[in-house]
């Protein structure tokens, strides 16, 4: 995460003149960063939380950690929010915006950095002409840091009961392609085609797509 960049990640990110970042944590989840990095890198930044639309989701996340310890998170509760994540989405829109304008280069990021801002990610590529089986194959790869992830959120629960909540809770840790499919399979249902998913939610025309395809891709 950001609030943990060393000097040496500061001066790179510096190097890369990022006109925008993106963040997509909720409140209580960017109150938790120690530093704030941002002003050092020297973009425009902008906290614009994509919540999760998930009842269950997000009332395990208030309860105390005794209540915790009677909730399991299931792979279909998972992909309950990533079927609302395509829609309506003022994060992504905003993201969008700035591509559509030019103002470039963009980082996104959330907590873990798989789901809202993996998505955040998949769109970035779909909109640039990426084929889906690649984009695919882009998402998947954040399997790789499962162990990362858990280890940082692990910092935050106690130890007595930390085993086992990670055990409860391991579909929050991980990505699926079933994950990306409900959303893929969401923007269908809704809309039919990419194309007109990206009209309705994002403004976005094919002479739009066309101009961005050619600025940004060889």
């Amino acid at each position: 995460m950001l609030n943990e960049a060393t000097k040496e990640d500061i001066e790179f990110l510096k190097s890369l003149k990022i006109r925008h970042i993106f963040d997509y944590r909720d409140e209580d989840e960017a109150a938790l960063m120690k530093n704030n990095p941002y002003e050092q890198i020297g973009a425009e930044y902008h906290n614009i939380p994509t919540y999760l639309n998930n009842k269950k989701l997000l009332k395990i996340k208030k309860v105390s950690y005794v209540a915790k310890l009677f909730q399991k998170v299931t792979l279909d509760d998972i992909k309950d929010t990533y079927r609302h994540l395509p829609f309506n989405n003022m994060a992504y829109r905003a993201m969008v915006e700035a591509l559509k304008k030019g103002e470039v280069p963009i980082y996104q990021h959330c907590t873990a950095g798989k789901d809202r801002a993996g998505m955040g990610s998949a769109l970035l590529l779909g909109i640039l002409g990426v084929g889906c089986q690649e984009i695919l194959d882009d998402y998947l790869k954040s399997i790789e840091v499962k162990e990362y992830i858990e280890n940082k959120v692990a910092k935050y629960i106690p130890k007595l009961v930390r085993k086992f909540l990670l055990k409860r809770f391991q579909p929050l840790f991980i990505v699926d392609k079933e994950l990306f499919i409900a959303s893929i399979d969401a923007i269908k249902e809704r809309y039919k085609t990419f194309e007109n998913y990206l009209l309705a939610e994002y403004n976005l025309d094919q002479d739009d797509i066309k101009r961005i395809r050619q600025k940004y891709t060889e």
